[in-house]
């Protein structure tokens, strides 16, 4: 089972990471062919469609995922499926009706202005229509599917490098050029997987599947508009203080700094079926304690190469004028390695079943985020909103593991957790200390980086007595 759990996470991985690949691929191209300000245009509209389809996805995925282990025959899991699908449908109609001719306001909401209200309106619409393409994903997930689901991503990668290069490179159309190809790609790929997904399992819409649906789904909601407040409300703050060229500055830092998170993303697909198999055993909480300490040093490697790599990375894939973005990477690198972290003091809540404790405290630590936001970006502007984040992802951390400690205390070692947090602010002292020619910068972040790793996992070796493959790093 563990050989099956190692394997499909790593099929998971890919189809993971190439749905984040866009991105980074297009970074040499958007930051070529689009200004600054047209960057961050692009990601404030991104982050306010973003909060309006959490409103509309009622936890329909995750209740899709949940329900399917629930259903003792094909047939329950077709009804299932079919209804979930029909009420997914009911919200896109429901959705658009309702939002879209909200656009304008939207638009003021976000920019203070209705001049970017086409562009609103025309990615409220991909994000409606390209919510039916979650779904067919799930059901994969949960037939065990993980090569189709990751030929998907692929596919779906292909697709909107394809139409990005010939709408923004091609005919330079710009933002609107973005925008285009985000509605085409989820045109294209709704009705693909619907039409797919309806033959399997035809349609159905059954009122017995609804009522638990929907009890399991909505709670999640407000869950994951604080989660969004954690992550991105710094951005509807940073339009009303500062330039959209710094907007746009602030947007491809954050980027980088939160491959951190995408780290932890890959990762935790065999993390937590990890974590609840070994809560059950004898002596777990020594075994707990060893892979939160493995997992915490693999973090801190991962970190360092964002917050020590990230500047000439940016220096080669981007114009000069994104170059100033690296100075942002290293707080908002730091802040998602305490959200890793949130997740080893996590534990204890979740297997005690204790996930009210989780949720109040993602409600607490936005409450925290939007204060810190209203404090630091009037007066310090993309560097207000750059402590920020790391401020609040440091309180989302410390609520998370008092809450966890009272409900279900484990020790972790203390001396990894020292180790991690002097390593990391030592990379960021260093990164903006020191600053040479591109090569010469590659090469000593490169050595000091390989001094990070090999310290980490020496130490990890020595405390915990973790078997590594190379007899140099084994403990004798």
């Amino acid at each position: 089972m563990l050989r099956t759990l190692v394997k499909d996470s790593a099929v998971y991985a890919v189809g993971t990471i190439a749905s984040r690949l866009v991105g980074f691929i297009m970074i040499p191209v958007y930051t070529r062919v689009l200004t600054p300000a047209d960057y961050g245009i692009i990601e404030t509209i991104i982050r306010l469609v973003d909060v309006i389809g959490m409103f509309l996805s009622l936890g329909l995925a995750e209740a899709l995922l949940r329900h399917y282990y629930l259903a003792k025959t094909d047939d329950e899991r077709h009804r299932l499926i079919g209804t979930v699908f029909a009420v997914n449908l009911l919200v896109i109609m429901a959705g658009a009706l309702i939002f879209y001719p909200l656009s304008p306001w939207l638009t003021r909401l976000a920019f203070g202005h209705e001049r970017y209200t086409h562009y609103v309106a025309l990615s409220l619409l991909g994000m409606l229509i390209g919510s039916l393409i979650e779904l067919p994903l799930t059901v994969w997930r949960a037939e065990g599917k993980p090569w189709r689901f990751t030929t998907i991503s692929l596919l779906k990668l292909f697709t909107q490098l394809g139409t990005n290069i010939i709408l923004v490179v091609w005919l330079r159309w710009g933002v609107w050029g973005v925008v285009m190809s985000g509605l085409l790609n989820a045109v294209l790929w709704s009705v693909v997987l619907g039409v797919l997904v309806r033959l399997r399992y035809g349609s159905y819409f059954d009122k017995r599947w609804l009522a638990p649906v929907l009890r399991y789904g909505l709670p999640l909601v407000p869950a994951s508009l604080s989660q969004f407040v954690l992550h991105y409300s710094d951005r509807f703050f940073l339009v009303r203080y500062v330039s959209e060229s710094e907007l746009g500055l602030y947007s491809l830092a954050y980027r980088f700094g939160m491959l951190v998170s995408v780290f932890f993303g890959v990762v935790s697909r065999a993390w937590w079926p990890w974590v609840f198999e070994v809560a059950a055993a004898t002596q777990s909480e020594y075994h707990l304690r060893r892979g939160a300490s493995l997992l915490l040093v693999t973090a801190t490697i991962f970190c360092s190469g964002v917050i020590l790599l990230a500047a000439p990375i940016i220096r080669l894939l981007s114009a000069p004028p994104f170059h100033a973005a690296s100075l942002f990477v290293a707080p908002i690198a730091l802040g998602y390695w305490f959200f890793v972290l949130s997740s080893v003091f996590r534990i204890g809540a979740l297997v005690s079943n204790r996930t009210d404790v989780f949720a109040a405290a993602n409600i607490l630590s936005a409450a925290v985020c939007l204060i810190l936001n209203v404090t630091l970006i009037p007066l310090f502007h993309v560097w207000g909103a750059a402590c920020a984040t790391l401020g609040s992802f440091m309180t989302f951390t410390l609520f998370v593991a008092i809450g966890s400690h009272r409900v279900y205390a484990i020790r972790h070692d203390a001396r990894i957790l020292t180790l991690a947090v002097v390593l990391l602010v030592s990379v960021s002292v260093c990164s903006y200390l020191f600053s040479a020619s591109l090569w010469v910068d590659v090469g000593w972040r490169t050595i000091l980086w390989l001094v990070v790793v090999g310290v980490s996992l020496a130490v990890m070796v020595k405390t915990q007595g973790v078997r590594l493959p190379w007899p140099v790093l084994r403990r004798s």
